[in-house]
């Protein structure tokens, strides 16, 4: 088993062209032993290898996946950033339970089970929390846990699990202590570690690191929440790109 973390590379202006304007890649990998008649030993993977596709096959596929992910609903669990995400790009047809100033009690209390009865086999849910919990790192082990468990069973239903990386401060201030980038960063390693491979991680902190624009540090300008929106967008497209057709991207 691995994860890959989702993070747009090259296929991020194939994606950019074909989006309507507005980590993790399970694979099962077994070995076994193949003896030879010369008392060697030789390990076979039995894991189909990814396909480096090219530019037409990767556009088709892109094309395909972004036609039939406009039919599915994105299920959006969040705090304030969220609810500035939401301000910032309208509902778009998705689900959002989002509330200013929230973390793990909320989530686990009031956030999922306000929208969990919707999520079925047409549903792609999206975790965008921590940044409230981040000044404590026990909660990772928490959010884990947690996440963890809903992932499997939202599974078993056949949605999509994503959960996005807590993304950074665009300057640091005495309005927030104990929030920095350093320990946003050591949030999210902890939370790439111990994620299971039901939920695919998508890396948008490495992408906006520096670009984002606010007036208080932590929250975002308009411009800057639909940027991370698309991204969340784009890096979902990429995933099933990448899971549906084995290719390498």
């Amino acid at each position: 088993m691995y994860k890959r973390v989702l993070r747009s590379a090259g296929v991020y202006v194939l994606l950019v062209a074909m989006l309507v304007p507005c980590k993790v890649i399970n694979a099962e990998e077994a070995t076994y032993n193949v003896e030879t008649n010369v008392d060697t030993v030789v390990e076979v993977s039995t894991e189909a290898q990814a396909v480096v596709p090219t530019e037409e096959e990767l556009q088709a596929a892109v094309t395909a996946v972004t036609n039939e992910q406009a039919t599915r609903q994105l299920v959006f669990i969040g705090d304030s950033r969220t609810v500035g995400m939401n301000n910032a790009v309208g509902n778009d047809g998705n689900l959002w339970s989002a509330k200013v100033g929230m973390g793990y009690s909320w989530m686990k209390n009031t956030g999922v089970p306000a929208v969990e009865s919707n999520i079925n086999a047409n549903s792609d849910v999206v975790i965008l929390m921590g940044v409230n919990d981040v000044r404590s790192t026990s909660y990772t082990s928490k959010y884990i846990s947690y996440l963890n468990e809903k992932a499997a069973t939202w599974k078993s239903l056949g949605a999509n699990v994503y959960y996005v990386s807590v993304n950074p401060m665009v300057f640091e201030t005495s309005s927030y202590p104990g929030i920095s980038n350093s320990i946003i960063e050591a949030w999210n390693t902890a939370m790439i570690q111990g994620l299971s491979e039901d939920i695919t991680y998508i890396d948008t902190y490495s992408q906006v690191l520096g670009q984002l624009s606010s007036r208080d540090g932590i929250h975002y300008s308009n411009s800057s929440y639909r940027t991370i929106y698309a991204l969340v967008q784009q890096e979902i497209i990429q995933d099933k790109v990448a899971k549906e057709y084995n290719y390498a991207i």
